[in-house]
């Protein structure tokens, strides 16, 4: 029995102590002194951190950045977004639009991937997405509207990268 009280004793002796020493002038400098550093070093990493992610960033933009300048339809399929290490192009009425920003919607799993890397010229004015829905009439004034509109929408959205030649 005499062990077992002396083992109580030292258990809410430790605390005791531990609760008189915090509740002191010193224990209130060293918790505060604790507390800032905490909130120092919690502040340096998450500065560290978020600088690797904004150079993570940056290198994304410049390596799906591209010069404007005339390309041929076929020079677009490498850019059909199925690499995620290249930008994804789209044709639009003799423009080249830059679309990476919208991977997940042109990319290869996206809704619209039939876009990517090709002249969708009549797909947009068509209101289409599989090109086999495509009846190869002339576009009506109705279509020709549909393309400008979404001519209109991608220039606002993303970038320009130059002109589609025609062949």
């Amino acid at each position: 029995m005499a062990g077992q009280e002396l083992a109580t004793s030292n258990k809410v002796g430790w605390f005791r102590v531990f609760r008189e020493s915090l509740f002191t002038r010193n224990g209130f400098i060293t918790a505060f002194g604790l507390a800032c550093g905490w909130y120092l070093v919690s502040e340096l990493i998450g500065d560290y951190l978020a600088s690797k992610r904004a150079r993570k960033l940056r290198e994304l933009v410049e390596r799906m950045t591209l010069q404007p300048r005339e390309w041929k339809e076929e020079e677009l399929r490498p850019y059909d977004g199925k690499d995620p290490e290249k930008p994804i192009l789209i044709g639009v009425d003799g423009i080249v639009i830059n679309v990476w920003r919208g991977r997940h919607f042109y990319g290869a799993d996206g809704p619209y991937c039939e876009f990517a890397g090709k002249d969708a010229t009549r797909l947009l004015a068509k209101q289409i997405v599989d090109p086999s829905e495509d009846d190869g009439k002339p576009l009506t004034a109705e279509e020709k509207e549909n393309l400008l509109n979404w001519k209109s929408f991608l220039s606002s959205k993303y970038d320009d990268v130059g002109t589609l030649k025609a062949q």
